[in-house]
């Protein structure tokens, strides 16, 4: 017995690194980001219609001394759906213009009766994050929650695609994967998309019980746009669906 579990150890472990091996470096297939981009989400749990979300490119700031694109997120509920559960949720990230990496990163979370503030900004030369809680070592360039929507955008997407990426929040860097699944075209309020579907998951969701929480629908013509996504939660599917896409002026 002993044998065949180390017949099947050995197995899981040489599965483990050809999935390892087969999992492609992230390449940029171009920059995308225009300033002034505005983008307009429905928010809906379930079947019910819940709020708004905006995700918009507001200019070009200089932080600590990179040239960088001030990414802006602004999701709150509506009137009617606040007595159940109010969200008013404002993020900022400050991402190069040319690596896309986060230089700073910032939150206010108002999600029903919890509230988070947090910043934290990232010293390439050092290799250090500095959050107003600690000090950190980090060993490759970052994304975070907001500028990992805006760097997938620019990624070289092919299907079956499996990427590495790795974002930090709450003082703790994640790495996970993104898988390219396949292609589809949806119809949305801003419109007809022809999309890639992409997957992020940890590597343990990987290994034989993957289920995929997150999808994200992003159109394959040269703007990338994310025109859906979709999360699994307890209490029913959390939706964001593309109502409007344009090009405007200052926030």
């Amino acid at each position: 017995m002993q044998r065949y579990s180390l017949i099947r150890t050995g197995i899981a472990r040489a599965v483990h690194l050809l999935i390892i091996l087969s999992m492609a470096v992230p390449t940029l297939r171009g920059n995308p980001l225009q300033t002034g981009e505005e983008l307009t989400f429905n928010l809906s749990y379930g079947i019910v219609k819940a709020g708004v979300s905006k995700m918009f490119i507001s200019g070009v700031e200089d932080v600590h001394g990179h040239t960088t694109y001030a990414l802006k997120s602004r999701t709150r509920t509506s009137n009617f759906f606040d007595p159940f559960y109010t969200v008013r949720d404002t993020i900022n990230s400050w991402i190069d213009t040319t690596s896309l990496a986060t230089i700073r990163f910032t939150k206010s979370l108002n999600e029903g009766s919890y509230h988070k503030d947090y910043a934290v900004w990232f010293d390439y030369d050092k290799m250090q994050a500095y959050s107003n809680e600690d000090t950190f070592s980090i060993e490759t360039k970052m994304q975070d929650v907001l500028s990992q929507f805006y760097y997938i955008r620019s990624l070289d997407l092919q299907v079956g695609d499996t990427l590495r990426m790795s974002s930090f929040d709450n003082d703790k860097v994640s790495p996970f994967l993104l898988r390219v699944k396949r292609t589809e075209t949806i119809s949305v309020p801003a419109g007809k998309f022809d999309c890639f579907v992409v997957q992020p998951f940890t590597e343990s969701d990987f290994l034989f019980k993957y289920q995929g929480r997150l999808q994200i629908w992003i159109s394959r013509d040269q703007r990338r746009i994310p025109v859906k996504m979709k999360s699994q939660a307890t209490f029913g599917a959390l939706k964001l669906i593309l109502r409007e896409y344009r090009l405007s002026g200052n926030h």
